[in-house]
């Protein structure tokens, strides 16, 4: 793995640090979004700072851009089974937040996936002269855990 470090258009805003809630909000629940309504086609979607969103659909609408700068978790639950969820979006940015996909001592169960698209026609990423990203990406600053079932 190699780091980069952005030289062109860097300065974002600065994001508050609040704590993280204690209890899930489901993504299926308008009142979870800040703007009262679920994320649609084509929309850049932000899990604000201290929101905890569970991932309980089967699928997202193709967002452009999944922010997350407070806690991303999939919805596991074990009396309904194994169940399959997908975001489909262009970039996923877990900036200052937490993307969570089961844990080291409850793995998830079913199938969690994260489908990143573009185009090779389309503008791309480049942190560098010298180094282009391409136009679809799983950016991590905060952090990320997945664990899944065990395999052979």
């Amino acid at each position: 793995m190699e780091g980069f470090r952005c030289i062109v258009d860097c300065d974002q805003a600065e994001i508050e640090e609040v704590e993280i809630m204690d209890t899930p909000i489901p993504w299926s629940v308008r009142s979870s979004w800040p703007s009262g309504e679920l994320p649609v086609e084509g929309e850049d979607a932000e899990i604000p700072p201290g929101a905890w969103i569970e991932f309980d659909l089967a699928e997202t609408p193709m967002l452009k851009t999944l922010t997350i700068n407070g806690r991303l978790t999939f919805k596991d639950d074990a009396e309904e089974g194994p169940t399959n969820r997908t975001i489909h979006a262009y970039w996923v940015y877990i900036r200052q937040g937490e993307l969570k996909i089961g844990s080291a001592d409850s793995p998830y169960s079913g199938v969690a996936e994260i489908r990143l698209y573009g185009e090779p026609e389309e503008e791309t990423i480049a942190p560098s002269m010298f180094t282009e990203f391409g136009n679809k990406g799983l950016f991590v600053l905060g952090l990320a855990e997945m664990y899944g079932k065990s395999r052979d």
